[in-house]
């Protein structure tokens, strides 16, 4: 799921970065005294500051003189007031908002569990088209912030006409089975899984683009909670055991989803650096593996399924590769006014990235991409292919590029996300939303890649950058020959 292009912790990364300048923290604590004269309102506009409480260890005693259900109308009202009075676009998308709320109120009221009620005050937030605006539950918060899953640990997706494993956790019970990425799921609990499968995606919650509300269905197939089962029957497709059936009930599991980091010199003699998401933990290791790079003819950037997360973190990526100061997008905010807090402009509207002129990594940069790359992927990718210093390879991204400043607490225990900032190109006033990011180089995956393991994506992505290498050199020849000519 794409995640907030500002920290989800309790003080958004913005706000740390901010305060651990001293000059700045000088102007901030001259803003709050001038703010504790004027009102919250006027200096956390956002309500940056107090949209969380701190957490609270879950209990399942009731509340004590309150009805057990009281806090559901609560949380409707919550969700549904929240984003009327703060979602980035006042039209809502071309939503009726208010009509939304009237046609899921009763089905709210009727729900027969709180998993029900989440769900489905989720997917009132889904009507507006839009991965990042979304309600978590309870179950999710606590999850997230243990930075765990409960799933199969299994990913399939649509190939051919049928639904095919295109990943396997070392640790599930599909993998203990024999069940590897390439085979076919011919049913899930008794049931047809193709057809299974699109209906779920039907049912499933909207979102940005119709791949990102597939992604949707997976989850709810393969997430539930722990030690719950499902039933599949998976096809081999190679091998003398082609056509051979794996039949397996499977446990949903607890699998640790920390931040990961990687960098490499390639064989190639190419640069090699990828990391799961934009966290300000692997701020320090993403930007000096790039420094660490500074010796290589050609860096490739994998941002395959980097969900995203910190915009400060994709604009310090993002000037690692300019040399120059430049402005490549603007902002969209409710107000039309930058982000602001204790009358600092936190987001400006029209951003100017420095560029790093003294360790800029100028040589041939490619950035591999696909339908996974969401949010601060598709932000750093998409900028620096427009500004012309990036080859984009792979897949088209998700086309999830909005903003939501971090969580607000929702009555009942869980969290909501809603879009406050969106972003449009400085240059051509395209948006990436609903649309993503359009590599310069496809390459769409078959079968065979993902049964054989190869990797089609990384082989063209070499094969580019060593074109671009003899294209140099030949220049190089060419101008010496030149110079001996003329002589």
């Amino acid at each position: 799921m794409p995640q907030t292009l500002i920290s989800s912790a309790k003080y958004p990364a913005l706000i740390t970065s901010l305060i651990a300048t001293p000059a700045l923290l000088l102007a901030l604590l001259l803003a709050l005294l001038l703010g504790l004269l004027s009102g919250c309102a006027t200096v956390d506009p956002y309500n940056l500051l107090s949209r969380q409480n701190p957490a609270v260890p879950n209990s399942d005693k009731p509340v004590p003189d309150v009805a057990p259900d009281a806090w559901r109308q609560q949380a409707l009202d919550f969700v549904w007031r929240t984003v009327n009075e703060k979602y980035y676009d006042p039209k809502f998308n071309g939503v009726d908002w208010r009509a939304v709320r009237i046609r899921y109120e009763p089905m709210l009221k009727a729900v027969s569990n709180d998993d029900e009620y989440w769900e489905l005050l989720d997917k009132m937030t889904g009507e507006l088209k839009d991965s990042h605006t979304r309600v978590n539950s309870p179950k999710q918060v606590e999850q997230q912030r243990n930075s765990e899953s409960h799933s199969l640990g299994i990913g399939f997706a649509e190939f051919d006409g049928s639904l095919m494993l295109t990943s396997v956790h070392p640790e599930s019970d599909a993998y203990f089975t024999g069940a590897r990425v390439g085979m076919t799921i011919k049913t899930i609990n008794g049931e047809a899984a193709l057809p299974l499968y699109q209906r779920v995606g039907k049912e499933a919650r909207d979102s940005s683009t119709p791949w990102a509300r597939a992604r949707g269905a997976v989850r709810k197939i393969s997430s539930g909670d722990v030690d719950t089962t499902v039933s599949m029957t998976f096809v081999r497709t190679e091998g003398k055991d082609a056509g051979g059936e794996i039949n397996v009930t499977m446990k949903r599991r607890k699998f640790k989803t920390p931040p990961s980091f990687t960098k490499r010199v390639l064989p190639s003699g190419f640069g090699y650096v990828r990391f799961s998401n934009f966290v300000e933990s692997l701020r320090g290791d993403v930007i000096g593996g790039i420094d660490s790079m500074k010796d290589t003819p050609g860096l490739i950037l994998d941002l395959r399924g980097n969900g995203g997360g910190s915009a400060a973190m994709s604009e310090a990526l993002i000037t690692k590769f300019l040399s120059g100061a430049e402005k490549p997008g603007k902002l969209l905010t409710r107000t039309g006014k930058p982000v602001s807090l204790f009358f600092i402009d936190m987001m400006k509207i029209e951003p100017e990235l420095k560029g790093d002129k003294k360790t800029a990594y100028t040589k041939p940069l490619v950035i591999l991409t696909n339908e996974g790359s969401a949010s601060a992927s598709e932000m750093t990718s998409g900028m620096l292919q427009e500004l012309g210093r990036a080859t984009v390879v792979g897949e088209r991204t998700c086309g999830c590029l909005l903003a939501y400043l971090g969580y607000a607490d929702v009555p009942g225990g869980g969290w909501l996300a809603y879009s406050e900032v969106g972003f449009v190109s400085s240059k051509t006033g395209k948006r990436v939303e609903t649309v993503g990011v359009i590599p310069d180089i496809a390459v769409p995956l078959n079968r065979e890649d993902y049964v054989l393991n190869r990797d089609r994506v990384l082989e063209a992505a070499e094969s580019f950058l060593k074109k671009k290498m003899d294209e140099a050199k030949a220049e190089v020849v060419k101008a010496d020959l030149a110079k001996t000519a003329a002589k």
